[in-house]
């Protein structure tokens, strides 16, 4: 009877450790389409060929952009992107980004894969300068038929303390001290035009 138990216990560890091997296996596999489909992404937005990432977004997607923008189909995605880099007045001559994800994509009912993670971001401009920003970014992949895609994302920056920021600021101190040099130019010719009419 001892035999039989441990015979049958032995039988079920087995199992219990060919089902944890299989689901580790997945799990890496997962792990591995979530990171080229993060690379995917990552070529996409900074070629500006956006064609390759369209396959990997779902069909009910939505991205929040680093300035907050929302965009929820294809073609906004596009418009998106034309918008920052063609429109007139567009300051942007480039922009390239590399994120990262702080740790393992979390799955939830073998759908569902969650992650977060920063990225260090480069701003050129049109005027030649070059700002790095770091961001953070929040993510939601589905599992559909077999394919994991995009199902929500959400990009952040610290509002307080960015060099975009500080660079509009030196430029406010710049406008700043331009005005009170021009408002003593003129006040000083103006006192002079006084003092030659009243000669």
């Amino acid at each position: 009877m001892n035999k039989l138990i441990v015979g049958m216990f032995s039988a079920c560890l087995l199992v219990a450790g060919a089902a944890q091997g299989a689901d580790d296996e997945k799990d890496k596999k997962d792990h591995d389409e979530l990171r080229a489909l993060l690379k995917t992404f990552t070529q996409a937005f900074n070629s500006r060929q956006l064609e390759p990432l369209v396959p990997y977004l779902h069909k009910d997607f939505s991205v929040t952009m680093v300035n907050q923008d929302v965009v929820t189909t294809p073609g906004e995605l596009k418009a998106y992107i034309d918008k920052q880099f063609n429109a007139p007045g567009s300051p942007l001559k480039d922009v390239k980004v590399e994120p990262e994800a702080d740790i393992l994509t979390k799955f939830f009912s073998g759908r569902f894969g969650i992650n977060r993670g920063g990225s260090t971001d480069t701003y050129t401009l049109k005027d030649g300068r070059v700002f790095k920003i770091h961001t953070r970014w929040t993510g939601t992949a589905i599992n559909e038929d077999g394919k994991w895609k995009v199902l929500n994302a959400h990009i952040g920056l610290n509002i307080l303390d960015n060099p975009i920021l500080d660079a509009v600021e030196q430029l406010r101190w710049v406008w700043g001290a331009g005005g009170i040099l021009i408002g003593l130019v003129v006040g000083v010719l103006g006192t002079l035009l006084l003092k030659r009419r009243k000669a």
